[in-house]
């Protein structure tokens, strides 16, 4: 027996519990607004804060502590004050900002909802339905996407120039299937004013969450939304550019979704994929994108696909030659790579 690798283990599982631990504090500072307010005021203390939020002082002293132990905000021991650094801030308070990925913590919470239905779905079989899973499921997705897709919605569709060009110049019809919250429609529709959208997802809240976005965004006449399975969909006209992201590998039937895509873009027109970046074997798979996607797929993606009959079950450790047997079977011609840098997904132009 080797006692050092019995060691390291242990002392992993130990940090990989205290670091599950702290995205249920973090979780706790954002839901509660306590780090915009940290950021809003500058060095304060517990009884400070107390009479701000008007929460309890005992609690919030403890979470400060907590909060300075783990490295997220700083405390002066001459002031007995706490504060946030710039940098910081941005990660937890600046909604705009790429860095922006305090939503990831909200999938903890979210995630431990349906344990019991998904012990349960590995002993039958069946599949764990998507509203076990909570709203904090839907804005971690949402709100945590949302900086990615305001930033570099229009920066992705420019890899597609022929694309770009005629949305730019001519406007035309785009479709975003699994538009989740809408961000990548309303990204889309502010940097190509004369489009119009239809964006459509398989989950009513979502639908409904959209709508919200999009009416605040003053864009009702430029997106339509639509609760639908995207191979269930009843879309007729054609579109100049198909596009959905991080969602193939979700859809209990991807070929049949594809294939539905392929039948309403234009002749001229473009299907735009992003979705996971895997390698091929379960060796290569150890990196950071393998681990974290082997994650969700275990406790999200591949329940909720299974919770579909006959669904294909794919999962979130779908590799670039699944989904491209997935384009294939659904009669795509072409199926390209697009020259773009991220480091979780993997970009496709697929064309008639």
């Amino acid at each position: 027996m080797n006692q050092e690798k019995i060691d390291k283990l242990s002392e992993r599982i130990i940090n990989d519990t205290n670091s599950a631990m702290n995205c249920l504090t973090l979780y706790i500072g954002h839901k509660l607004d306590l780090f915009n307010i940290i950021r809003e005021t500058g060095p304060i203390d517990s009884e400070e804060l107390s009479k701000k939020t008007h929460y309890s002082e005992r609690y919030l002293r403890e979470w400060l502590e907590c909060m300075t132990v783990n490295g997220y905000i700083e405390h002066d021991p001459s002031t007995n004050k706490f504060s946030l650094s710039d940098e910081y801030a941005v990660v937890l308070c600046d909604r705009d900002n790429v860095a922006y990925t305090i939503l990831f913590v909200y999938w903890i919470p979210s995630l431990s909802l349906a344990l019991d239905k998904l012990l349960e779905a590995f002993k039958t079989g069946n599949g764990v339905p998507y509203s076990m899973y909570g709203p904090d499921m839907l804005y971690a997705q949402g709100e945590g996407n949302r900086p990615m897709f305001v930033n570099d919605v229009a920066k992705w569709i420019s890899t597609m120039p022929d694309i770009a060009e005629k949305l730019r110049s001519k406007g035309g019809r785009v479709l975003d299937v699994g538009c989740g919250d809408g961000w990548a429609s309303i990204s889309l529709a502010k940097s190509f004013p004369l489009t119009k959208v239809d964006a459509v997802d398989a989950d009513s809240q979502s639908i409904e969450n959209a709508k919200k976005n999009v009416r605040n965004e003053g864009l009702e006449n430029r997106i339509s939304l639509h609760h639908s399975l995207m191979e269930k969909s009843e879309f007729k006209e054609k579109y100049d550019l198909v596009m959905t992201f991080e969602s193939i590998h979700d859809m209990p039937y991807p070929v049949e979704a594809l294939r539905k895509m392929r039948k309403i873009v234009s002749s001229d027109g473009a299907v735009l994929i992003g979705d996971v970046s895997m390698k091929d074997t379960l060796e290569e798979k150890n990196d950071f994108a393998g681990k974290l996607y082997y994650n969700f797929s275990v406790l999200l993606c591949l329940p909720q696909s299974m919770n579909h009959t006959n669904s294909v079950s794919t999962g979130a450790a779908m590799t670039s030659s699944t989904f491209k047997k997935y384009a294939i079977e659904s009669g795509f011609s072409k199926i390209e790579v697009l020259p773009i840098n991220h480091f979780l997904w993997t970009f496709y132009r697929l064309t008639l």
